[in-house]
């Protein structure tokens, strides 16, 4: 579960305004399908919202979630929730932000609970990465060293994304130019853009999202 929470977190960092749809496999065999928008306010704030419908052995999940940050990447709040067929609530969270950290309402097997989840104010959590290609243009080497919110781990977490520019990949039986950005930290990954920051393919140690379609 813990991956497929990092794929959805993965996505959120570059889409483009319309629907984009992926396939989800872990290990090779494949789980479900995402799909999500990404929309750029005219004060240039981002929101994605994401959506999951996985199988997991024989339990279906709908993982949904929220980002939205201003424009210089710091989250203002994220919200995710996870839902069993026939609508029933498993899981909520959702995170505010401050100065002094995150600010959590969680709604767990019909229990709410409030908690606060501190980072000193001066520590990075600005993410320049969360616009690149989608509206800046990065130059190959460009590097963001920052706290990210784990909305599955409920901790900051401290990455670095790497630009590393145009690869050639396969994907779809089709080959593609690509951007690749690199993560390094507690969620290493691979994720490969196209010009307008629409991933073609994400990767992590064992499980991966293949876009459907141009």
């Amino acid at each position: 579960m813990r991956i497929l929470f990092l794929l959805i977190l993965l996505l959120a960092a570059g889409v483009s305004a319309a629907q984009t749809k992926f396939e989800a496999f872990t290990d090779g065999r494949k789980v479900g399908t995402a799909s999500f928008v990404q929309k750029l306010g005219a004060d240039g704030t981002k929101s994605v919202d994401v959506r999951m419908d996985l199988a997991i052995g024989d339990q279906k999940l709908t993982l949904r979630t929220q980002n939205v940050y201003d424009a210089k990447g710091n989250p203002t709040r994220k919200f995710m929730d996870v839902n069993i067929p026939g609508g029933k609530l498993q899981k909520q969270v959702i995170a505010t932000f401050d100065k002094n950290g995150a600010n959590i309402v969680q709604i767990d097997g019909g229990k709410r609970t409030t908690r606060q989840i501190a980072l000193v104010e001066t520590a990075p959590r600005g993410n320049a990465s969360e616009f690149w290609l989608v509206r800046d243009k990065p130059k190959a080497g460009d590097s963001v060293r920052t706290y990210i919110f784990n909305m599955d781990a409920m901790a900051w977490q401290l990455q670095t994304i790497h630009f590393r520019g145009e690869k050639t990949i396969k994907v779809a039986g089709r080959t593609v130019v690509a951007y690749l950005i690199e993560t390094d930290g507690e969620r290493p990954s691979k994720a490969y853009l196209d010009e307008k920051g629409v991933p073609w393919l994400i990767e992590t140690d064992s499980t991966t999202l293949k876009r459907i379609g141009n």
